[in-house]
């Protein structure tokens, strides 16, 4: 299919640092997705489309996206890509202008008078100036980071990284841009305060931790992340989500549980509530990221709960 050409107003960034709960994510990436299946069943755990249906109001879609510019994810098959351009209105997680993006670069610099060598110590720092050069990233420029940036950078490849340097759109805003070409209404379901906020209780010590993880892990697992995007093309997230509960449920990681109270449970709710204007107007298309589909707690399931109809569509 042809990419939308015009430029838009408002681009998803790559997802704001999100604090030590982001260390559950690393854990999920590098940890082996492969092994966390186990017997019971994820509600919602497979499929990247569903049609969303109740009484007064034609049908909706929400999708399952995920944060890349990979541009096998812009594929869209035919019943997302035939739902999508059938829709009136569409809403996503985030929209942001120029002036959130301000506040997102802020957030990803060092306060004054912070020294990264002096929060990382040596080694950490010199693995770290070293991954970064493969991003094209100087000592200089580095320097200037927060560590919690530098351990999200270093989980997308420098492959991706240097697509969206490029100007590829990540699939969220990707999706953004062809709902504006298509003249859709857009709207946000999030308000970028409420993400950035989740990184405000973190200490640098608490990141610069998380980054000393990261760098181990890619080491130990250097193509996890491939791992998560065939799970996402397979249209299949529960050993993913499996792979989080687990480890919220025993908690034996810093931030595993705190990333799915906060990261899903809570945003989960925050989401579904402003999404169910757009879905009693009817003929909406809702995409956000795929792990906040599954489970007891996971979007469909609330839209169940509040008298929704759910059917996955593909």
């Amino acid at each position: 299919m042809t990419a939308p050409r015009t430029r838009l107003s408002f681009q998803s960034p790559l997802r704001p640092t999100l604090g030590f709960a982001l260390f559950a994510v690393v854990l999920v990436l590098w940890s082996g997705i492969a092994a966390a299946v186990d017997a019971h069943s994820v509600r919602h755990g497979e499929g990247r489309l569903w049609r969303i249906e109740r009484s007064g109001a034609p049908p909706s879609h929400i999708m399952g996206t995920i944060h890349i510019a990979d541009p096998r994810v812009r594929d869209l098959p035919r019943p997302i890509l035939r739902a999508f351009k059938s829709s009136r209105r569409a809403a996503f997680e985030l929209l942001v202008g120029p002036e959130e993006r301000q506040e997102i670069t802020t957030s990803k610099r060092l306060p004054e008078g912070r020294s990264l060598a002096a929060v990382l110590g040596r080694e950490t720092y010199d693995k770290a100036v070293k991954r970064a050069e493969r991003y094209g990233l100087s000592e200089e420029a580095v320097e200037r980071l927060r560590p919690s940036s530098l351990a999200f950078l270093f989980q997308i490849t420098p492959e991706e990284f240097r697509r969206q340097l490029d100007g590829d759109l990540v699939l969220d805003a990707w999706l953004i841009q062809y709902a504006y070409d298509l003249g859709m209404q857009v709207v946000a379901l999030e308000h970028i305060e409420e993400q950035l906020s989740l990184l405000a209780d973190t200490s640098l010590e608490e990141e610069a931790e998380m980054l000393r993880q990261v760098l181990v892990k890619l080491e130990e697992r250097p193509n996890g992340r491939g791992d998560l995007i065939d799970s996402y093309l397979a249209g299949n997230m529960s050993p993913v989500y499996q792979l989080v509960e687990r480890m919220a449920q025993e908690n034996e990681e810093p931030g595993a549980r705190v990333f799915k109270e906060q990261f899903l449970d809570a945003r989960n709710r925050t989401m579904v509530n402003r999404m169910i204007p757009l879905l009693k107007q009817g003929r909406a298309f809702i995409a956000v990221g795929a792990l906040h589909m599954p489970g007891d707690q996971g979007i469909l399931h609330l839209l169940e709960q509040q008298g929704y109809r759910v059917t996955r569509v593909y």
